[in-house]
């Protein structure tokens, strides 16, 4: 595909912005409700003010209910942080132990002050900073979401499954 193709899937490809809490609630709600065999999650603390949201927690279950293949891979920065909590995607990670993994970055890659919520490794909300409700909305194109894919496994798999926030089931 060359360039001039790019540049006009681009332009047909979705893109909005937000600038408040509501709106980031509003559209990873429906960014979930949309999902239908991926969500990654990029976040320091899996940002509370945001994802411990009832509607949210409840696309969340819904997608993971929809096949024995839909899956959700969060990627945080200390699990520690998250031991004690009462966070609602902590909740249904212990419950959905097989659709919903977290593990936690490598030191080395926690400089970045951005995070995101990818779904089905096509659509994408940025958020250049992790402290700001901003956030961009985007449908990739196709080379965009191969290279943001390649990226979030880059650091997957050097990630360690967060072990204390599993549930312990006795």
């Amino acid at each position: 595909m060359n360039d001039s193709n790019d540049k006009q899937q681009s332009a047909k490809l979705s893109h909005k912005q937000t600038e408040s809490l509501d709106d980031l609630k509003t559209e990873i709600e429906q960014l979930f409700s949309n999902a239908k065999r991926t969500i990654q999650i990029y976040s320091r603390d899996l940002d509370p003010r945001i994802l411990d949201h009832r509607t949210i927690a409840a696309q969340l279950m819904r997608f993971v209910r929809l096949s024995r293949f839909t899956k959700v891979q969060i990627l945080i920065f200390d699990e520690n942080l998250m031991k004690g909590r009462d966070h609602s995607l902590l909740n249904l990670a212990q419950r959905f132990t097989s659709h919903i993994e977290i593990r936690v970055v490598p030191k080395d890659y926690q400089e970045n002050r951005f995070g995101y919520y990818l779904a089905d490794n096509r659509h994408i909300i940025y958020r250049n900073n992790i402290e700001r409700y901003e956030a961009e909305i985007t449908e990739l194109p196709h080379h965009l979401a191969i290279e943001k894919n390649k990226s979030f496994h880059k650091i997957w798999d050097v990630s360690t499954p967060a072990s204390s926030l599993r549930a312990l089931h006795i």
